[in-house]
């Protein structure tokens, strides 16, 4: 109870915090009070690289950090390649059963293991027009992640990295890039207007194979992994009129 109480009071007092240095204490504070001595919260890019308005928010062990981040293993790490497919949490100890753990995936995470990183769960979390990111929680070498900590860790999770954007201003500075070619555009304006993917291969007389395609090869370029997010995309860098949505507009299949 008292743990569910200290979230409480964070969900309360977190629009009053105002730099990230408080924030990570904050979470630290509520995650040391459940046995998680370590939190990640983090897009899903490469620091090895200059990475101006991405969010890396975390208290691991300095040289696993410096490993990590130096080798650019961001968008490499085995624990944010899962978090592309999920939308839900999942524990690190099953990712091996759901995407095949490479070599140097295992090395990671021996090397995690070597500095003090045991177990975790990560809390996958995807913005439109922005790099895929994620919460992780992790607990020491030997102990067992407390499941008990998992549903609050969800919405902690979530919580924490809209907290940390605002502070980092991300919320103001979305860059959204939606490059969609003329008929991406006309199943992505059909989407929009409520049609169902099987209805939309009708209406413009293709396969849904094909629409699937069109829809799969949006995705990839405007940076999102959800086709219903390519219309909030689509709307937000000016592609599609939000007039153009009312269920009786026109639509071209030329």
């Amino acid at each position: 109870m008292e743990l569910l109480e200290r979230i409480g009071d964070f969900y309360g007092e977190i629009d009053r915090i105002d730099t990230l240095d408080s924030l990570l204490a904050a979470l630290t504070s509520i995650c040391k009070g459940a046995g998680i001595p370590f939190l990640s919260v983090t897009h899903h890019v490469d620091f090895s690289r200059s990475q101006p308005g991405a969010l890396h928010l975390h208290n691991y062990p300095a040289r696993f950090a410096a490993f990590h981040d130096g080798n650019g293993l961001g968008t490499r790490d085995p624990v944010h390649r899962m978090s592309q497919s999920r939308n839900t949490g999942f524990m690190w100890s099953a990712q091996c059963s759901l995407l095949p753990r490479t070599r140097a995936d295992q090395e990671l995470f021996d090397r995690a293991e070597d500095a003090g990183i045991g177990d975790g769960y990560t809390v996958p979390v995807h913005m439109a027009g922005e790099p895929s990111g994620s919460c992780s929680f992790a607990v020491a070498p030997g102990i067992t992640f407390p499941k008990s900590f998992i549903p609050l860790a969800q919405g902690l999770g979530i919580f924490a990295f809209d907290a940390a954007r605002r502070l980092i201003g991300a919320c103001g500075r979305r860059q959204f890039h939606c490059q969609l070619t003329p008929r991406e555009r006309e199943i992505v304006l059909l989407l929009g207007q409520g049609y169902q993917e099987k209805q939309i291969a009708r209406l413009l007389r293709i396969t849904p194979v094909t629409v699937n395609d069109h829809l799969k090869h949006a995705r990839e370029r405007c940076g999102v992994h959800k086709s219903f997010l390519l219309v909030v995309c689509a709307l937000a860098s000016g592609v599609i009129n939000p007039s153009e949505l009312n269920a009786g507009h026109p639509v071209s299949t030329g």
